[in-house]
């Protein structure tokens, strides 16, 4: 995702076309109630995040939005986690 995220910015920029990516925790959803061990896959998440809970479906579109936004007319070619902070865990606590 990363690689054409940042391909994308540099192809498409020159015509004015910005290009982001949102990187997202697990949410919960219909579709990902069907994976299995799911329930263990969020609560996993959810002790070893930063904010110590799991993001919402909103949050993830709330990203989106502001990247499609003229707020974020200055961005491109970034990638924005919206995952609680896992994202700077990659060791998970060191404290268990």
């Amino acid at each position: 995702m990363a690689n054409s995220c940042w391909i994308g910015a540099g192809s498409l920029g020159p015509d004015g076309t910005r290009v982001n990516c949102v990187s997202a925790g697990p949410i919960r959803t219909l579709a990902a109630s069907g994976i299995k061990n799911f329930r263990k896959m969020l609560a996993a998440n959810e002790a070893q995040t930063p904010l110590r809970r799991n993001v919402t479906i909103e949050e993830v579109g709330n990203a989106g939005a502001f990247l499609c936004s003229d707020l974020a007319s200055g961005i491109s070619g970034e990638i924005m986690y919206v995952d609680g902070g896992f994202n700077t865990t990659a060791m998970g606590s060191l404290e268990e």
